[in-house]
């Protein structure tokens, strides 16, 4: 047998053992359904849920942070009317709440470039180029400034406005497999590295896809990034 078919069988089987534990873990319930349903059923007059597979040019965190800014200062509400929770549920979308550890040693700038989802003019650094505010994140600032706090699309300055994140295990799944390809690690320790180096604040859900629909059931209105 040639080494690279050893190797193909070698990422094979592990990628079957992850979905394997993964499909045992969610049968025996393991994710915290409590938890999301806590979010979701956060008292609110509005409730947001935003569906992201890909980056798309920061447009989950973009749509978030003009349509709170709509409610907040068009319509005079206020801040903090509105419930806004943001599921990502593709293979370079969940890159976006990975902590800067995990860019700086892994192929995930890589991985988000070959699937076509990095903008053209970001560099590669040892930092999640999606996490970090681009602004002082003060509140005080002139909704008007393009470059102030109300206009900051990372996902730190929407956090901070509220926004909650759900990350989807079948993308992570996905992800796993796809930087392996790319010579980085095994399935196996990528899911776990995943896992690992999330975002503060992020919670794993079975299924994105299916989270649109919980949420939707919700009477929560469904935005596409």
């Amino acid at each position: 047998m040639n080494s690279n078919r050893r190797t193909f069988l070698a990422t094979a089987a592990a990628g079957a053992t992850i979905l394997a534990n993964s499909n045992r873990a969610e049968a025996e319930g393991t994710y915290n359904r409590n938890a999301m349903d806590a979010i979701l059923r956060k008292p609110a007059r509005h409730h947001l849920i935003i569906g992201s597979p890909r980056i798309n040019g920061f447009a989950a965190m973009r749509s978030a942070a003009h349509i709170m800014g709509g409610y907040q200062f068009a319509f005079g509400e206020g801040p903090g009317t509105i419930n806004v929770v943001v599921a990502l549920y593709g293979p370079s979308s969940i890159l976006m709440l990975m902590n800067d550890a995990f860019w700086a040693k892994s192929k995930a700038f890589e991985l988000a470039t070959q699937l076509g989802d990095m903008p053209a003019a970001m560099l590669k650094t040892d930092r999640n180029p999606f996490y970090h505010a681009h602004s002082s994140l003060n509140p005080h600032d002139d909704p008007s400034d393009i470059n102030g706090y109300w206009h900051d699309y990372s996902v730190e300055a929407v956090t901070k406005r509220g926004v909650h994140w759900f990350i989807c295990t079948e993308a992570m799944l996905t992800a796993s497999r796809e930087l392996a390809r790319l010579g980085d690690g095994d399935p196996a320790t990528n899911f776990a590295q995943l896992k690992a180096h999330l975002l503060p604040g992020t919670l794993i859900v079975p299924s994105g896809s299916q989270t649109l629909v919980v949420a939707q059931e919700m009477h929560y209105t469904y935005q596409a990034a």
